[in-house]
């Protein structure tokens, strides 16, 4: 292993995590993506050294930055196998650092997140504090054990993600350093290596989405030949074992199953005349979350061994009536939509799952319903027998569908094509609204509205981010990993599925998934604003592009703790010694 690795990933992690890039930050992601670019080259540009690298900026449509690097062999044999290195740099907010910052009078408050030695002392001595009037919660307990052992580096960014790019650009630049002899090592491999450094993976991931269209010129052009793609995003303790570390094979995607509810609005004085929406979405939230018949399974090879690996169980992330003010009458609409990891279910398969809960939700208020109004009757109440309703479950494609095939040139609008008609709407609606989930159920409801659709009933659709899947496979990259691991001084566990969504998501794409199954029933996907800009990150053109990449993928990252929380720490000597070494190794094996 060259000897410099912790030294310079070390040194990388901290110019990186001095410069704040919180996401979607246009100015200060750039601000970071140009010093990546500037440590790429940084030891390469004293007199004895020509620069052997050459990073250039990929940018996005709101003028984000990715860094791409392409390190080429000149091996004679040289194959156009290429090995693509990917990490993000961009962060989540910081606002409980500053909150620290002022209560240990900071001078610069903000700034304290991305200063690794400041912020350590001040929660050195915050938590010392706490620790001497035994106030210490099990979380701070573990954060104050990691400081005083010296071997963590904390602040945001440290372990998610700045470590892990620190790590892939450190691999890079030793592969292309020349030696004393003049030759690098790069041209000791069959192969090339592209570095892709990328912002904004926290919130849409518009980074990656944005670069699918450039990694597949480049490989076109440069008539390479993608054998993978090895990312450096961060791992955490998976059980109650802390010295384990792990790499994987493959990733989880992700649903947001929505349900936009309409019921029948009444007075609460006449409350069997109609039926609550809030209802509704209650009984929905209460089929759905923690079901075990939701948990995603797979069985598989990883490393040799047949496995089994399972997803967390689906949760609620939204639940709410629509009304905007008080009244005395029932909600007549509601919204609910739930976070979903994926290891195999297709959009399709899990529109069916959607159909059965929307179902028996609708089933067990009506049943309801009848009940308390019997018991009501029973007891001498006064009331007419609840309405007959015949409930609708729809998906959003059949909305579409059933408005499309009665649309004529009288209305509502003369001359408007549907198509057109739904595209002017979103731009109406996204005058005020800019969150995704609500612009997605408002143009539902403005669909459902036209149809004529009348409550009780739910409409199905998917809410954005939609995040693909990858299942672990034997390839290239996998065999070069299984070889290197055993010869490893650490306890490394090689695993299928990455646990935490990310941009290995956009590497590639399972056989069996139908891209027109997500795009149909995903409301915002391909409609534009005014200027021709997609209002949803991710179109059915990215999607196409995920399935041309088609990349392998695995995940070498640093080892850390409460990612996105105020004690976020990397544990240093694996993450710029060991994992640094693993992925340098896998090159070697999969290239030599």
């Amino acid at each position: 292993m060259p000897s410099n690795f912790h030294h310079e990933t070390k040194h990388i992690t901290t110019s990186l995590l001095a410069i704040p890039s919180v996401s979607p930050s246009v100015d200060d992601e750039n601000r970071c993506a140009d010093k990546i670019a500037e440590l790429l080259l940084a030891p390469f540009l004293d007199s004895t050294n020509a620069p052997e690298l050459s990073p250039i900026f990929w940018s996005a449509t709101d003028g984000r930055n990715n860094v791409a690097c392409l390190l080429e062999s000149r091996h004679p044999q040289n194959s156009g196998a290429t090995i693509i290195l990917m990490g993000h740099f961009d962060t989540v907010g910081v606002d409980d650092f500053i909150a620290l910052g002022k209560s240990a009078r900071v001078a610069d408050p903000a700034r304290l997140a991305f200063a690794p030695d400041e912020l350590a002392r001040v929660l050195a001595n915050v938590l010392a504090e706490k620790n001497r009037n035994d106030e210490l919660t099990e979380l701070e307990q573990s954060a104050f054990a990691a400081l005083q052992s010296g071997q963590w580096m904390f602040g945001r960014g440290s372990v998610d993600m700045k470590s892990g790019l620190a790590s892939i650009m450190s691999v890079l630049r030793e592969f292309a350093r020349p030696q004393k002899d003049g030759t690098r090592l790069i041209d000791s491999l069959r192969g090339n290596l592209l570095l892709l450094a990328c912002p904004d993976e926290e919130t849409e991931s518009v980074g990656i989405l944005s670069a699918l269209e450039k990694l597949i010129q480049l490989r076109a052009e440069k008539k390479l030949n993608y054998l993978g793609v090895i990312n450096a995003d961060y791992t955490a303790p998976r059980d109650a074992d802390e010295s384990a570390r792990y790499v994987y094979s493959g990733t989880v995607g992700k649903l947001l199953p929505s349900f936009y509810i309409l019921g029948v609005r009444t007075h609460v004085g006449e409350i069997f005349r109609g039926v609550d929406a809030a209802h509704i979405a209650a009984e929905l939230v209460s089929e759905i979350s923690l079901a075990p018949e939701w948990m995603d399974d797979w069985h598989g090879e990883v490393g040799g061994q047949l496995v089994r690996e399972v997803a967390v169980p689906p949760v609620a992330l939204h639940m709410r009536d629509l009304k905007t003010s008080y009244n005395v009458e029932t909600a007549g609409e509601a919204l609910v939509y739930v976070n979903w990891l994926t290891l195999t279910r297709t959009p399709t398969q899990a529109m069916t799952l959607m159909r059965t809960a929307a179902e028996s939700a609708l089933q067990r208020v009506g049943a309801r319903r009848d009940a308390a109004h019997s018991g009501f009757s029973s007891l001498g109440g006064q009331a007419p027998r609840p309405p007959m309703w015949s409930a609708a479950v729809v998906e959003y494609a059949q909305l579409v569908a059933r408005v499309r095939s009665g649309w004529d040139e009288s209305a509502p609008a003369s001359g408007v094509s549907f198509e057109s008609w739904l595209e002017n709407r979103a731009r109406e609606i996204s005058m005020t609204v800019k969150d995704g989930r609500e612009f997605s159920q408002r143009l539902v409801a403005e669909v459902a509205s036209l149809s004529g659709l009348s409550g009780p009933a739910i409409i199905l659709f998917f809410g954005p981010p939609y995040y693909p899947s990858m299942a672990p496979q034997s390839n290239a990259l996998t065999g070069a990993l299984a070889k290197v691991l055993p010869h490893i001084p650490a306890p490394i566990q090689l695993r299928g599925f990455y646990p935490y969504i990310s941009d290995l998501s956009y590497a590639g794409i399972d056989a069996g998934v139908d891209v027109r199954d997500i795009a149909r029933n995903l409301p915002l996907m391909d409609l534009t604003d005014s200027h021709g800009a997609p209002f949803s990150a991710l179109t059915s053109g990215h999607l196409e592009a995920v399935r041309q990449l088609g990349c392998a993928v695995i995940n070498i990252g640093p080892f850390g703790r409460d990612a996105h929380g105020m004690y976020e720490r990397v544990h240093m000597p694996y993450s710029f010694g060991i994992a640094p070494q693993i992925i340098f190794e896998t090159i070697q094996h999969a290239l030599g």
